[in-house]
């Protein structure tokens, strides 16, 4: 009986290195657009919602609709979410305005009763 004896130096892996990639160059782009047309699907679905639903989660129905105006290609649900996180910003920005002009009118003695009257004007 022979007994033969085979080193190899490189690896399995290093061998399949390239049959990966192009596995991965084809399959990968496939798999974007799958999950890119299963969220557009899925957000389609928020624009049967009323406004108090999509209120509930921060969002418009105008915002579902310019999400869902993104290139075929892209993942519509990103957009949504800057569009979302944009609103939060800005609402907090608005609040902080708000609660520094009340500082300031209170600084002056600027009752609250008195700005209440100035803004029923």
């Amino acid at each position: 009986m022979t007994t033969f004896e085979h080193f190899s130096s490189t690896t399995r892996s290093t061998r399949t290195a390239p049959f990966r990639a192009v596995i991965a160059a084809v399959i990968g782009p496939v798999v974007c657009f799958a999950r890119a047309w299963k969220s557009r699907r899925e957000m389609a679905k928020l624009l049967e919602w009323d406004s108090r639903m999509l209120a509930d989660i921060g969002v418009t129905e105008g915002d579902v609709r310019s999400a869902l105006a993104v290139s075929g290609d892209e993942d519509p649900s990103l957009r949504l979410s800057l569009l979302a996180i944009e609103r939060r910003a800005a609402a907090r920005a608005h609040a902080l305005d708000r609660r520094g002009l009340a500082a300031d009118l209170r600084a002056r003695g600027v009752s609250a009763k008195e700005i209440g009257e100035a803004g029923a004007r």
